[in-house]
């Protein structure tokens, strides 16, 4: 196979990286238009979880009409047209539910171990009051002190949190397109509470929605796939609480107007030859899969995580189903490092797969991703602080790395496909180092 970049291009570029901080010209995202045209999103803000709205007014939206050799500014109808295009014509892009402010919300009084009967009912209930929190199932910590409270999102009223996936979709035929909200089948899901600022008092219920990344995906036979994580998991059909990070597979046959749980991946028994810190990591998030020709679903797994100690890199794993989701085989180490992996198949019959951080490399498989005989190197993982306008003498992991490692893959054609990835140190005309977003073309023949 001749595997190989062409067309390495920046396409946008805003103040240097000594004063953004994270989120900044970061985390690109591309969208096959309907028209047949190239949109991109751009995350142009900080990256906080009480702010973020799913890029409407945090970040930029630029379209290429050629393939990505040019871009200009989105207008409200392009930005209409980004998402995954359905079987009915709709355009569908998830957007996630907004968190909410539970600071002066009143809770359910807690009850400990010992205050209970064998014959007591423990799971949760919802509590009297629709204005009430309900008894958090468990705390957790992290490696910085923060401490949140786990709650079973069923419990908790519907006044205070949206249990529904919400999407912006554009209907077939039509020019403006509107938010809407999907039901989800889900029992046993989890949410927790954190603190926007770690020196404030106010306190947020992560909301119930999806990452904007976790994209529809068409499935061979129509239907709609979506692949998940959730942090703090539940076994969704058993309701067993396990703590980690899961990865979990929803799946809709009426075009995204509702979902239904129809499998989970939860971290058990990693690789600790190959990973020794592998317990000081939450799991496995980050999920992306793609249908092979062979019927199987390919599905890689990010578990790179500081939030229990372990460092800012990781291994990713590599799993398949042969059941549309619903079971999966072992998870296997993959490779050494992975954030935001990214899957994708052309339809030469070859499967692409993106690994980053550091550095961003892309694999290539011609047997259904059983084998990855080729790879080509977009961003080395080497030390990039050098780059820098002043180099720090001892960089942190973020400047080293000289990137935020999460990319995007959009098929071109047949053969080929254009990635989309953020860099730290671009040089412009002035001289002067800004963060940037890139375009590079990634062929096969």
């Amino acid at each position: 196979m001749n595997l190989r970049k062409e067309n390495d291009r920046l396409v946008y570029t805003g103040d240097v990286n000594e004063k953004l901080s994270w989120g900044w010209v970061q985390f690109p995202w591309l969208y096959k238009m309907r028209d047949g045209n190239i949109g991109l999103y751009i995350h142009d803000a900080a990256d906080s979880w009480a702010v973020f709205d799913g890029g409407e007014t945090t970040g930029k939206w630029l379209v290429s009409e050629d393939k990505g050799a040019t871009w200009r500014t989105a207008t409200p109808e392009d930005r209409a047209m980004m998402g995954t295009q359905l079987p009915n014509g709709d355009i569908l892009r998830s957007m996630p539910n907004p968190s909410m402010d539970i600071t002066n919300v009143k809770e359910s009084p807690s009850t400990f171990g010992n205050y209970h009967i064998p014959t007591d009912d423990l799971s949760p209930k919802k509590p009297e009051c629709d204005d009430m929190l309900p008894n958090p199932i468990t705390y957790c910590c992290n490696i910085f002190g923060d401490i949140s409270k786990v709650y079973m999102l069923d419990s908790i009223p519907d006044k205070l949190c949206d249990k529904r996936f919400s999407f912006y979709r554009l209907k077939n035929g039509e020019s403006r397109g509107n938010i809407t909200y999907s039901d989800v089948d889900w029992k046993y899901r989890t949410t927790v509470s954190f603190k926007p600022n770690r020196n404030g008092n106010d306190v947020w219920l992560y909301g119930a929605g999806l990452a904007s990344c976790r994209t529809p995906i068409v499935a061979p036979d129509g239907s709609l796939y979506i692949a998940h994580y959730r942090e703090n998991g539940t076994n969704p059909f058993t309701g067993v609480y396990e703590g980690t990070t899961n990865a979990y597979f929803l799946r809709s046959t009426d075009n995204g107007e509702s979902w239904q749980i129809v499998g989970y991946i939860p971290y058990k028994e990693p690789d600790t030859e190959k990973d020794p810190l592998a317990y000081l990591k939450k799991g496995f998030d980050e999920p992306t899969i793609a249908f092979m020709p062979d019927g199987s679903v390919l599905c890689l797994l990010r578990t790179c995580d500081v939030f229990l100690g372990s460092p800012e890199w990781g291994p990713t794993y590599i799993t398949r189903s042969f059941d549309g989701c619903r079971t999966w085989t072992k998870p296997e180490y993959f490779t050494d490092r992975g954030a935001l992996p990214q899957l994708l198949q052309l339809k030469n019959g070859v499967t692409l797969a993106v690994i980053t951080r550091p550095g961003i490399y892309v694999y290539a498989s011609e047997d259904n991703g059983r084998t990855w005989n080729a790879v080509v190197e977009v961003m080395t993982d080497k030390d990039r602080s050098v780059l820098a306008n002043n180099p720090p003498k001892k960089p942190n992991f973020h400047q080293w790395a000289g990137s935020c490692c999460n990319c995007t893959i959009l098929p071109l054609d047949d053969n080929s496909a254009i990635l989309a990835y953020s860099d730290f140190y671009v040089e412009c005309e002035d001289g002067i180092k800004r963060k940037g977003i890139r375009t590079v073309e990634i062929h096969t023949k």
